[in-house]
Order: structure tokens, then C-alpha cells, then sequence
């Protein structure tokens, strides 16, 4: 395989969708799945660092030996991180923790993870403490990125709302991204609530790049000398589980490539467009390729970016 250069840590789960009309999994999901996964297979080659149990079937891995992603980062642990992810009839969503594996800490990181371009940190419920991430930003040069949903946000067990851990932890990295749900958690106070103040609050913070993903209206993003929203591409919506994670890998992956910010927005809005459009959990079939997320932008006419 070649050189990595991405890197997702975050734990991988066994899932098991709740929809009002069914039942689906287990599966294998997380934020470190669906990212890393989504990202292989827009031509990244990427390595993940996580921790799983032997109660983990053989079979929900396959997805991540069909993109090639480098396991050299997963520990073997007693249990897996098991969750129950329930939907309303309005789309609302909750998630209640059946199992946890151990938290992931900065010596369960290969060496050579270090020396990688991008390092996209991604807990679903806290698994990476701070003191993990102070390490990585003291021994890597790597662009570190995070997604706040799992610090606090809607995918974690509880929701303290503590803004100087939220500050502290920011101060961390270069790009930042919640969704705003997430924001509805970490942000109770209604005087930052608007998604664009959030963003620039993340950048005051220190980050380089704030993003606060809205679902179907799209996205908004705060560089230091650029501020703009992107709308939601188009999409006949099958499942939405998974499209911020994809969103990220998308945001990433052309922002390793080109260092456009706009740019990248909007491959990640297609990228997220397409893969609402099917479901199943985290599986190569539902991840799109690079082609097919150009041919999408360019059924809408975004000439600008091509």
C-alpha cells in the first residue's frame, strides 16, 4: 500500500438503526467509519486508529479492507463500542450506548501516523481525551481536524455544554466542523446561536477554518479572510446517517488537494448529496468515487469550480 496521507481516530461501532418503519443492522458505523471509508474511496489513502472488541463480526470490517484503508491502527480489545441510533418521525435522532470500548490514547497511535498531512480527529462519545489530542499537536506537524459532534455534541452521551473545555480544545486545530444540531448541545445560549457566529467563533478560537454543516440548507463556512454558505445539493433522500461524516471526507480530501476552502465546501456538499441517496450503514457500494461527485457538480452547473 502506499504512504498514508490521512489519518481518522475515532472508534469504530456496531450500530443498529431504529426508523420508525424498521429496523436495520447491526452495521458497522461511527464517524471514523463513514469518514474513513468515504475518504479511501475518493482516492485518499487513509489509516485509522481505533479500538475494538472481539465481539466485533468479521464482516462489518470488510468494507474497510475493500477501500484499502491501512489497519494498522486498530487495537483488539474485550468489547466494541455498541450503540441503538434512533430516528423520530420527524428525523430527530438519539443514540443510546449499549457497550463502550476503552478510550483511545496517543501511544495507540503508529509512529509513522504522525508524519501524515492530515489527521482528522473524530470521536462519536469522548473516546479521544484532550491529552490525546495535545499529544498529536505536539509531536505532528500534520493540518489536525476535528468534528465536535462526539465532544459534546448530538452524538455523545451527555451534553455538559462546558465552554472553556470547548475553547481549550479548538485551540488545537486548524479546521473545525459541527453540525448544527451539535451546536444546539455545545451552544445553549441563544446569543451565539446563528450557524455563521458559531463558525467564527471556532476561528477566533484559533482554528483556521470554522464549519457548521445545516442539513438540507447547506453549509456554512468562516476562513480568516473569507466568510460564505454553500446551499445543499439536490438529492432524493434515502437515509441521512453518515452525510456529515461524508461531508468531512469530502471537505478533506479536495481541501488536501487544492487548499481552496470554497472549493473544497462545495466538493463536500456534493459528496454529502450523494451519499443520503442510499443506506445500509458504511459500505463501499454507498461511498461515491471522485468522477462521480465531478459529474454531480457538473449537473448543476458549477462551472467555477471546474
Amino acid at each position: 500500500m502506499d504512504k498514508v496521507n490521512f489519518v481518522v481516530i475515532g472508534h469504530l461501532i456496531k450500530e443498529t438503526i431504529k426508523f420508525p418503519e424498521k429496523i436495520v443492522g447491526p452495521l458497522l458505523g461511527s464517524p471514523a467509519a463513514y469518514f474513513s471509508v468515504a475518504a479511501a474511496k475518493l482516492g485518499a489513502r487513509v489509516g485509522i486508529v481505533t479500538k475494538i472488541g472481539k465481539d466485533m463480526p468479521d464482516n462489518l470490517l470488510k468494507p474497510l479492507v475493500e477501500v484499502n484503508v491501512d489497519r494498522r491502527g486498530i487495537k483488539i480489545e474485550e468489547k466494541t463500542t455498541t450503540n441503538l441510533l434512533i430516528y423520530d418521525k420527524a428525523g430527530n435522532k438519539r443514540i443510546e450506548y449499549l457497550k463502550k470500548a476503552p478510550d483511545i490514547l496517543f501511544n495507540d497511535i503508529p509512529e509513522d501516523y504522525l508524519d501524515v498531512e492530515i489527521i482528522f480527529i473524530c470521536p462519536i462519545n469522548y473516546e479521544v481525551p484532550i491529552a490525546t489530542v495535545e499529544a498529536v499537536r505536539k509531536n505532528s506537524r500534520a493540518i489536525l481536524a476535528v468534528d465536535l459532534g462526539g465532544y459534546g455534541g448530538a452524538a455523545s452521551s451527555e451534553h455538559p455544554g462546558d465552554q472553556e473545555f470547548l475553547k481549550k480544545l479548538v485551540g488545537y486545530f486548524d479546521i473545525v466542523k459541527a453540525s448544527s444540531e451539535d451546536c444546539r448541545y455545545l451552544f445553549p445560549s441563544e446569543k451565539i446561536s446563528p450557524p455563521e457566529k458559531i463558525a467564527d467563533l471556532f476561528v477566533k478560537w484559533g482554528a483556521n477554518i470554522g464549519i457548521v454543516t445545516l442539513g438540507e440548507k447547506g453549509c456554512f463556512v468562516v476562513a480568516k479572510t473569507d466568510k460564505f454558505k454553500i446551499p445543499a445539493f439536490p438529492a432524493k433522500v434515502v437515509d441521512y446517517t453518515g452525510a456529515g461524516d461524508v461531508f468531512c471526507a469530502g471537505f478533506l480530501t479536495e481541501y488536501l488537494r487544492t487548499k481552496d476552502v470554497r472549493k473544497s465546501a462545495l466538493f463536500a456538499s456534493a459528496t454529502s448529496s450523494l451519499v443520503i441517496e442510499g443506506t445500509g450503514g458504511v459500505t463501499a457500494k454507498r461511498m461515491p468515487t471522485s468522477s462521480r461527485v465531478y459529474e454531480r457538480m457538473r449537473a448543476f452547473d458549477i462551472v467555477d469550480y471546474l
